[in-house]
């Protein structure tokens, strides 16, 4: 679902770049949307419009998923958006679009930070994992239980 705009990249191999991009990122749609879906959640996918100096704009797939009243967003952020990363992707709720969790691309694998208050309302430590269905229904199940 992905799709290429006109304008070019600044980087001299911007096309495999920006390519190399979607394609990891449409890899994570598809296992995301696998996941949700076996667990009865809806799920559409739409595309977001990246401005990326260095490949060029282009639009990406990004994943809204709903079970009952609670909707969550699964948006691309960018390619480079942090240091030692190659891609950043974020889960809101919506449709105050307060994020929840980032998933970032690195040593060649997505991985899922969260951080959710503890009993007391103080925020618990942040947590880094390889993402995984467990983790991620794991924080989704957080999520519905707190916007409930």
């Amino acid at each position: 679902m992905a799709t290429v705009e006109t304008s070019h990249g600044r980087i001299p191999n911007w096309e495999q770049v920006r390519d190399q991009w979607l394609g990891r990122l449409t890899g994570l749609i598809d296992q995301v949307e696998s996941w949700v879906r076996a667990w009865g959640w809806a799920t559409r996918r739409i595309e977001k419009k990246i401005e990326d100096s260095e490949v060029g704009d282009h639009r990406a797939p990004a994943l809204l998923m709903q079970e009952g009243t609670t909707r969550i967003l699964l948006e691309p952020m960018g390619r480079s958006a942090a240091p030692d990363t190659e891609g950043i992707v974020d889960l809101y709720l919506m449709p105050a679009y307060n994020d929840v969790a980032h998933l970032y691309y690195y040593r060649g694998g997505w991985h899922l930070h969260y951080r959710f208050a503890g009993a007391n309302g103080k925020p618990a430590a942040a947590r880094q994992e390889s993402l995984t269905a467990e983790g991620f229904r794991a924080v989704l199940e957080e999520i519905v239980r707190r916007a409930a």
